[in-house]
């Protein structure tokens, strides 16, 4: 084991070394004194290119633009509001929300019978100062996002401005109508601008800035002229002012429009629609005539209408100014071309204005790639990423859904009916267990056909052709397997589905993950846990389809001469794979496999080869983990803030905040494993594995344990995985997952063969 811990150090290290050589190289805007940012809630790219925005579709002509993620939040509040997704790109992390949080108001506003600033002075104990705008929710915001253990800090975003000597402005009022009883107060804006303290330098978000119009939702309009020199106040304050500075636009009549929708037909719904688009464009317009020489101006989608089948989808990013002559955004947290973050909003704005970002921050600085300014041609390619990632959550919970259900009981029914089976095997009980077998195979070859299945469109845009694809593709890789175990009986078969499994995944990261953009058994782009590499659940089905099918495949060939070489090299070879491909920032960018898949396939290598795990055995694989974490660690260092993974900045937090920082993220870790355990369906696959398996090893006397015995080494697997699951639970954020997905491949193949014997024992009954 000793030698084999020093191997496996080796490869990663030579692994680390080869592929360090070359990183992403990010670039950054150059540096300039403000940034404007206009937000463009419920605006699709269709109104872009439609011809209801003229003026933006001009500018987005020679901008970089993009589709930016919005429902970071999503963890908090299934449909985030504007002021909530607005908040978290204040914070430039998941930020938690309170409904009934007060808005924001102009300090001089009246209010419960004195001023806005007297209620700031009453609710926070400190003075306004000279500022003209206070956020009265702040104490419900803090208290809100003291329940997680997310480094989050509203405002961070004006607090760095302010800290680097700069000053912000909101102006911009979304006020509508009155729900309730009581009048509806938002004011974006101000919540995008505030520092930590809640409080905004300059700007106006009161309701001067609204016009009567008879026609429009609530009564009211948006006044241009009165934004206009709010603008132009503002601009010269923060000249006057000196330092970096940022301004934020609130058109207001886009969130009137989309809340007052239930109050109107749809023929009025739509009508009020369209002349909030052309508001949008109106403030644009009025953003450029006034823009400072340098400049940068962000047009920013900051809320989007949820389908009436499906999840509300990306909205658009335009950024303009130096930097952003052209192409399509590309951000480090995504790696994935036309795609930005929530989170990247504030890394982004304090990138442009050479503000140093805080740690706070976990988004990165969006650039622009490629020269292109063929607006349809990359509009249409964001309308495509965007289509893609709405169709497959759509179809995401029903499959599994219906995929956890039916596994659940196809367990069950085994558990119970397996020795009546095995009685009656000539009659009934042979048909039962043949279509639980064909099930198995079937559900076996499910998870990796949500990968294949984008070799034959890459982005499927709607839900049927999502579902259609997915069935076609699993039910042709479950032929194929269903044909391996007529030849060549229920090993082969299984060690085909489960390294085909594997294998693919690990070949999609090595090749930079095209097939990964989402998927129905991994990460979703939408809520913006992961954008790239290998998420805990496609790690999982590498890691447990990897133990299974190689087992089995040492069970199919045990008589083959070559078969000595295979479980000398295999485990090593293979795990040295899973591990580099998984772990990696270059590839998969998932460290904690280092830990769990070091265990798992360090386990199966040892007894497969009649070595006993000991004391020395486990300190060899800790030697291994702690070397590939220190390759991991320097390369991830050495690539530069702008294309750091969450490794890199796990260590540059420890160095700032010291030991407290890293115990920090693993109790984000555990709060997260414990929120998960509640929340998902597969705590119940989990339950039913345990179940099923406590079952057969309670009874060990019947068909369970003859297999085990008849499959030494897929009963070496088993040991293996369920080691690494222990350790995976414990160290990754997805909990009940792991194990769930880990243990799935190992249940059903061990499944598959015992029904598989019986067919060889007949009506004979063991015990």
């Amino acid at each position: 084991m000793k030698r084999s811990g020093r191997m496996l150090a080796a490869l990663l290290l030579c692994a680390a070394l080869i592929f360090g050589l070359v990183s992403s190289a990010w670039g950054e805007p150059p540096v300039s004194e403000r940034v404007v940012v206009v937000l463009a809630p419920y605006i699709t790219w269709s109104d872009v290119t439609g011809g209801e925005m003229p003026v933006t579709r001009v500018l987005a002509e020679s901008s970089t633009v993009g589709n930016v993620n919005i429902r970071s939040s999503a963890r908090f509040q299934r449909d985030p509001s504007q002021a909530h997704i607005v908040m978290t790109m204040s914070a430039g992390s998941p930020a938690a929300f309170d409904v009934e949080a007060p808005s924001a108001y102009s300090v001089d506003s009246i209010l419960e019978g004195g001023t806005a600033g007297d209620v700031y002075r009453r609710s926070m104990g400190a003075d306004p100062g000279g500022a003209e705008i206070v956020y009265l929710g702040l104490p419900r915001i803090l208290r809100a996002n003291t329940q997680s253990t997310l480094s989050t800090v509203p405002g961070v975003l004006g607090q760095a401005i302010s800290d680097a000597g700069g000053t912000t402005a909101a102006i911009g009022n979304s006020d509508g109508g009155y729900r309730l009883g009581v009048q509806v107060r938002s004011r974006p804006a101000a919540v995008l601008a505030m520092d930590a303290s809640g409080l905004v330098d300059f700007g106006d978000v009161s309701t001067s800035l609204l016009a009567a119009e008879t026609d429009a939702p609530h009564g009211v309009v948006t006044d241009i002229e009165a934004m206009r020199a709010a603008y132009r106040e503002s601009l010269q304050e923060m000249a006057e002012s000196g330092g970096p500075g940022m301004v934020v636009l609130d058109p207001g009549d886009s969130e009137r429009a989309f809340v007052s929708v239930q109050d109107a037909s749809p023929e009025a719904a739509e009508n009020h629609r369209v002349a909030a688009a052309a508001k949008v464009d109106s403030i644009v317009e009025m953003a450029l005539e006034e823009l400072p020489p340098g400049a940068v101006l962000m047009v920013l989608s900051t809320g989007q209408v949820r389908s009436g089948s499906g999840p509300s989808g990306f909205g658009p990013v335009i950024l303009s100014g130096p930097g952003y002559e052209g192409g399509l955004v590309k951000s480090s947290s995504t790696h994935r071309t036309g795609l930005m973050t929530d989170l990247d909003v504030s890394a982004t704005v304090l990138s442009s204005l050479g503000v140093e970002r805080p740690l706070e921050v976990l988004g990165n600085a969006a650039a622009a790639e490629g020269a292109s300014n063929d607006l349809d041609e990359r509009t249409a390619y964001l309308t495509r990423i965007n289509d893609t990632a709405v169709a497959v959550d759509t179809v995401r919970p029903v499959v599994q859904y219906s995929y956890i259900a039916v596994t659940v009981l196809i367990l069950l029914a085994c558990a119970v009916l397996l020795r009546a089976m095995q009685r009656e095997y000539a009659g009934w009980g042979g048909y039962l267990a043949a279509v639980f077998s064909h099930g198995i195979l079937l559900l076996l070859s499910m998870p990796v056909a949500a990968t294949l299945m984008y070799l034959f469109v890459p982005y499927p845009g709607s839900a049927a052709l999502v579902g259609a694809l997915f069935v076609g593709t699993a039910l042709l890789v479950w032929f194929v397997c269903e044909m391996v175990n007529r030849r060549w009986g229920s090993p082969a078969a299984l060690a085909l589905v489960c390294l085909l499994s594997a294998g693919v995944l690990l070949a999609d990261q090595a090749v930079g993950a095209p097939l990964s953009f989402s998927g129905m058994f991994s990460y979703s782009p939408l809520l913006g846990a992961r954008y790239y590499g290998l998420g805990n659940e496609g790690a999982s089905i590498v890691v447990g389809a990897g133990l299974a099918g190689l087992a089995m495949l040492m069970e199919a060939f045990k008589d083959q001469r070559w078969s000595v070489g295979l479980r000398r090299f295999g485990p090593l070879v293979l795990g040295v794979l899973v591990v580099v491909l998984s772990a990696a920032p270059f590839f998969g960018a998932n460290v904690g496999v280092l830990a769990w898949g070091t265990v798992a396939f360090g386990i199966l290598w040892a007894q497969v080869n009649g070595r006993r795990v000991t004391w020395w055995s486990v300190l060899g694989m800790l030697a291994v983990i702690g070397l590939g974490v220190a390759a991991f660690s320097a390369y991830d260092l050495a690539s530069g803030s702008g294309a750091q993974t969450h490794l890199a900045r796990a260590w540059e937090s420890a160095g700032i905040g010291g030991v407290g920082e890293l115990w920090l993220i693993v109790a984000r870790k555990a709060e997260t494993n414990w929120r998960v355990l509640r929340a998902t369906n597969w705590s119940i696959l989990m339950i039913a594995i345990l179940g099923f398996l406590g079952l057969m090893r309670w009874r060990p006397h019947g068909v369970f344990a003859e297999t085990l015995k008849e499959y030494p080494f897929f009963a070496v697997a088993m040991t293996a995985a369920l080691w690494g699951s222990l350790v995976g639970y414990f160290t990754e954020d997805s909990g009940i997952v792991i194990p769930a997905l880990v243990m799935l491949y190992i249940t059903g193949s061990l499944l598959h063969v015992m029904l598989a014997r019986l067919r060889g024992s007949g009506a004979a009954v063991s015990g």
